[in-house]
């Protein structure tokens, strides 16, 4: 099929061709280029997820579902404990906005109370979660990288619980006398609903890590919950500041401590 040509408009009466020579005002240029702040800001977020990735890297992945999904895992922890409670290490956790998705930090509040929590002077809230270890059963495919291509099977990962989450977790042990060794397959219902899942169907309870690893061709490690001081990366407020992630807060104390110090050099 040939080219085809645009032809010029036929000038209309009484229009010079000075007039119709004359250009037409620039649009407005699309504003996608960032300066100053908006700049730095984006500079910090970049540099906040290269330092993330170095600090993540060969770390467990968490488990996460999509809506929809349906996914078959085990527990390898979660026993009932003395308060009746499902058995998982508890902390407050944010929730980041970035680079197109989410990152969690630990909340510094508690760890560090000598200073306020950059992200929760920022206004973002903390949520309380509970992290357990689970197997993920469904076969995942890489799709970047030098191993484009090659299937996981059978992976550790990560299951961090909310705290309605939990409740649910809690119900489900006190049927099964704990969730150590139970198999699940989990559905998750609701694109605001838990990335953990929703519905959790009970298939069956190993007695042992040994039965779970014959089933699956798994190793001995392979069926330990995780180390979890080693698995929850914890960034101090410092650390936090430093990735662009809230800014140094002076405590009024501190500035009254200046201000003494201060008036004390006039008076000598």
């Amino acid at each position: 099929m040939a080219l085809s040509f645009m032809k010029k408009a036929a000038s209309a009466p009484g229009t010079s061709a000075a007039q119709l020579s004359k250009p037409k005002p620039a649009s407005a240029p699309i504003s996608f280029l960032k300066k100053g702040a908006s700049a730095k800001a984006a500079l910090d977020q970049a540099e906040a997820a290269a330092e993330m990735a170095k600090a993540e890297a060969g770390k467990m992945w968490r488990f996460y579902m999509k809506e929809g999904e349906d996914r078959r895992i085990t527990f390898l922890d979660g026993d009932i404990n003395e308060e009746g409670m499902v058995d998982a290490a508890t902390f407050w956790e944010h929730v980041v906005p970035m680079n197109g998705g989410y990152a969690n930090f630990v909340c510094t509040a508690e760890q560090d109370p000598s200073q306020p929590c950059p992200l929760c002077a920022m206004g973002n809230k903390p949520r309380l979660v509970g992290a357990l270890t689970i197997i993920d059963h469904t076969d995942y495919k890489i799709k970047n990288g030098p191993k484009a291509g090659e299937i996981l099977k059978n992976q550790r990962k990560l299951f961090v619980a909310t705290r309605q989450s939990l409740a649910l977790l809690k119900k489900l042990a006190e049927k099964r006398g704990g969730l150590a060794g139970c198999t699940f397959d989990v559905t998750r219902i609701g694109d605001k609903s838990a990335n953990t899942g929703t519905q959790f169907e009970f298939v069956e309870k190993f007695d042992s890590g040994q039965e779970l690893c014959e089933k699956y061709g798994l190793a001995e490690e392979d069926v330990h919950p995780a180390n979890y001081e080693e698995e929850i990366v914890y960034r101090s407020p410092e650390e936090l500041i430093e990735l662009g992630l809230g800014k140094a807060i002076v405590p009024a104390s501190s500035n009254v401590k200046q201000f003494n110090k201060k008036a004390l050099a006039n008076e000598m």
